[in-house]
């Protein structure tokens, strides 16, 4: 008798065999862009049937950077960069069905060769990028595969998802001088793919870019580099693990798929950066949605301390709402004196003006070109006290919900916003007595309980002596905002209250790490 976990997973096979499709195209372009990167191009034709092309061509590479004074790495010399592979190879998929790591590893996959045939010593990354021609070309974008079923291996030995992947690389590392380095990029759909998989296909390119070496590390990159394993446990981690990325796993909300991401826990883990002339901290690194529906991972960061108290949202007839494209708050930090780093007045639980002055703490010209446009979702909330509302992963799912008071906006896009209550709830490690699961099982709510003060107080966004602003509203009534209190807890007050502000922004995938290690004392500092 078949077993039936055995019997739906044959079924499962039979359909991703019905609906395959293999298509053959000669397919071949060299793409150079106007900043002398060179790139050697990989279209996976289908997910069913996927080949190598457009390689076995030579390209030649040089990267200059001088940006400022604190950094220079102008070097005499030429940086070449060659790809060599067989073109007539291709990637198997084992029958374009779902298939297990031990049978993907098994495959056959795509031999290239990267030399550098220059007299510099290179830094390079391979990525493997959406091919957006190909893409137009066919008009499939409907039909592209979600990355999150595709697996990959090219070093050997770890397998990834495709969707894990920071700015598409799948790796990276240097070449001396002289020096080749053979690669062989094995992909493969998930054993455990869903029907969503079906009749689904990808296109894409394998992009190869070089630097000469000291050249600055792209900030998201550096950062995941150094992040947890998905199967590592906090209780038997190091002090030094402990310190960086913990990764994440969400279901698929009201308004996004399922995602993984990457956030720093603990009481002061290693996520210090240098922005703005002042010290930010990392929430961590999110699948960044720019408000035209490209997405990317990006670095969210939080100002270390807050900018004062304001009130949420307020006016001079003393009307307030929880509507956050309009409210006061955002038009102070996206448009108003805070952005423009200048003075201005504000109606400051008031309905008398106040003058602001934010001359030596706004946003400088600098850090607002560091950081882009993000979707901000705006979903409330109405019943968060109980272990079956109140927990972190169920204001995940109501921020990225379509549950708001009537009227009011499911997101918004902009530059500067606030924390999410999730991003606190997440940010916990525990403690001794009440440890990291128990936390993350225990609604916020009611996390001011003596009980388990390890929750609040092993969590770096938690202040003690100051209640934080979210942008997250209250479902149910028109006027409410959810805060932070100073004693830990998660609830709802009016938007007219005047507490703590902590400007939240997505930095631009281009950002990149010059030097610092993370800590208080040696921040990342950005360029």
């Amino acid at each position: 008798m078949i077993k039936l976990a055995e019997f739906k997973y044959r079924k499962k096979r039979k359909e991703f065999k019905e609906q395959a499709r293999v298509r053959n195209n000669d397919y071949r372009e060299i793409a150079l862009t106007k900043m002398g990167k060179r790139q050697l191009m990989l279209t996976l034709l289908s997910i069913f049937g996927v080949t190598l092309l457009s390689i076995g061509s030579t390209f030649a590479m040089f990267t200059v950077s001088s940006k400022s004074a604190e950094y220079n790495v102008v070097k005499s010399g030429t940086l070449n960069i060659s790809f060599d592979a067989d073109s007539s190879s291709t990637i198997g998929l084992n029958g374009a069905l779902p298939t297990s790591d031990s049978d993907g590893l098994a495959q056959t996959g795509n031999t290239f060769t990267i030399t550098n045939t220059g007299s510099l010593t290179a830094e390079y990354t391979v990525s493997l990028q959406d091919d957006k021609d190909m893409i137009t070309q066919d008009n499939c974008s409907d039909k592209q595969l979600d990355k999150g079923f595709i697996k990959y291996n090219i070093d050997g030995t770890n397998i990834k998802l495709l969707s894990d992947s920071i700015d598409s690389t799948i790796i990276s590392g240097s070449l001396k001088a002289g020096e080749s380095k053979t690669f062989t990029l094995k992909l493969w759909i998930k054993e455990d793919a869903t029907n969503e998989a079906l009749g689904k296909h990808y296109h894409g390119k394998i992009v190869v870019d070089a630097n000469q070496e000291g050249s600055p590390q792209l900030a998201t990159k550096l950062i995941m580099d150094k992040a947890n394993v998905e199967d590592l446990d906090y209780n038997t981690a190091t002090d030094a693990q402990k310190k960086e990325m913990w990764r994440f796993t969400h279901e698929a909300t009201e308004q996004t798929t399922a995602l993984t991401d990457y956030r720093y826990i603990g009481a002061n883990p290693n996520n210090y950066v240098k922005f703005n002339d002042e010290l930010w901290r990392i929430i961590g690194v999110f699948d960044t949605d720019d408000g035209t529906g490209k997405v990317e991972k990006r670095l969210k960061i939080i100002r270390d301390e807050s900018i004062g108290n304001y009130s949420w949202d307020y006016n001079s007839a003393g009307n307030y709402t929880n509507e956050w494209s309009t409210a006061q708050l955002n038009n102070l930090l996206n448009s108003g004196a805070y952005y423009n780093r200048t003075t201005g007045t504000y109606y400051n639980n008031s309905t008398t003006a106040s003058n602001v002055d934010f001359t030596n703490n706004g946003l400088t010209e600098k850090a607002k070109t560091m950081i882009g446009n993000a979707k901000w979702y705006l979903g409330g909330a109405n019943d968060f006290s109980s272990s079956s509302s109140g927990l972190a992963s169920h204001w995940y799912k109501y921020e990225r919900g379509t549950g708001v008071y009537s009227g009011r906006s499911t997101s918004w896009t902009g530059k500067v916003g606030l924390m999410y209550p999730s991003d606190y709830g997440y940010a916990t490690s525990g403690g001794t007595t009440t440890n990291r699961a128990s936390c993350l099982a225990k609604e916020l709510y009611n996390w001011y309980d003596s009980s388990v003060s390890d929750c609040k107080n092993n969590d770096w966004m938690y202040n003690s002596s100051n209640v934080q602003w979210t942008i997250t509203p209250f479902q149910d009534l028109a006027n409410y905002v959810i805060r932070v209190s100073d004693s830990g807890l998660v609830s709802f007050i009016d938007a007219y209250s005047d507490k703590g502000v902590r400007p939240v922004v997505h930095l631009n995938s281009a950002i990149r790490v010059t030097t610092g290690s993370g800590t208080k004392e040696s921040p990342y500092i950005l360029e």
